[in-house]
């Protein structure tokens, strides 16, 4: 009887011990998931184009803040329509993530995303060009799914990447 008692504290001491994770060690879990989810999602769904699985990640409830999202989708449906938009504009398109920053819910990714640019012009020996986009994306995630995201990108290097020049005005 006395050798079951030890074992029961034993177990009890055990699960204990397994339960106690201080504020700060969930938030680090949290932030680490959050920034795995991250880089997963940019891997699936735009570097290997499996827009299956966007909603494994976008919840049903997710707004896209940036400028000139579409503000009347929600959920996955918009992440859906602008991944096609950019896979026509550049078919081959690959993201390459340069620095991934969490904490707790909020993620933020540096990135860089290569493509031949499929409707500008040709260059010298008639293909496309590839052009190179670099932009910054702040997600907030709610139980490993994106609800919001912002998006911050260079549009002035695509431009100059497709020949364009910048004339400053007269005075």
């Amino acid at each position: 009887m006395r050798t079951r008692a030890w074992w029961v504290v034993l177990g009890l001491l055990g699960m204990t011990g397994c339960a106690a994770v201080s504020p700060a060690e969930r938030a680090q879990r949290v932030s680490a998931d959050n920034k795995e989810r991250a880089r997963l999602f940019t891997e699936e769904v735009y570097n290997q184009k499996r827009l299956d699985r966007i909603p494994e990640y976008v919840a049903a409830d997710y707004v896209d803040r940036s400028e000139d999202a579409p503000a009347q989708l929600r959920g996955p449906e918009v992440v859906r329509t602008q991944a096609q938009a950019g896979f026509a504009l550049f078919p081959d398109l690959r993201f390459e993530l340069l620095h991934v920053l969490a904490e707790d819910d909020w993620v933020l990714v540096r990135w860089r995303a290569v493509g031949t640019d499929a409707q500008g012009p040709v260059d010298d020996d008639g293909r496309p060009p590839s052009v190179t986009l670099h932009g910054d994306s702040l997600y907030r995630l709610r139980d490993g799914r994106f609800v919001e995201s912002w998006d911050l990108t260079d549009r002035l290097s695509p431009l100059l990447q497709r020949g364009y020049k910048v004339v400053p005005p007269t005075p």
